[in-house]
């Protein structure tokens, strides 16, 4: 499975490895269960995910008592394709970068990323 969580932090001045996840929104942690923040169910509909059935929707960061938490959220198949779906569409619609060269747009090739999971 293609990584596809945020952009990972280094302390060199190289290019990071991994991809910046766009903003499709996911709810507040705070108003999530237990299993949901830990990515063993849905953020959305709450059914339990494995790591076959998982779709990693990129890593966040949350204030947690005054300290920058990272969570990494997953949705199932049908959510997933609910909410990144018109994301995918609106996103290349409006982004000039993905009309002239669309590997060249980390939104967009993550984006892209995420529907080749969801449609597997």
């Amino acid at each position: 499975m293609a990584e596809i969580t945020g952009r990972a932090s280094s302390a060199g001045s190289g290019p990071s490895n991994t991809l910046e996840a766009p903003p499709i929104h996911v709810p507040a942690p705070g108003g999530l269960s237990e299993p949901q923040v830990r990515g063993r169910a849905c953020v959305w509909c709450a059914v339990a995910l494995s790591n076959s059935t998982a779709i990693d929707l990129g890593v966040r960061e949350t204030d947690a008592h005054g300290i920058a938490a990272r969570w990494f959220p997953r949705g199932c198949r049908p959510c997933a394709l609910r909410h990144v779906y018109p994301a995918q569409l609106d996103h290349t619609q409006t982004c000039e970068q993905c009309t002239d060269a669309p590997a060249a747009c980390a939104p967009g090739t993550w984006l892209r990323l995420v529907m080749r999971q969801v449609r597997r």
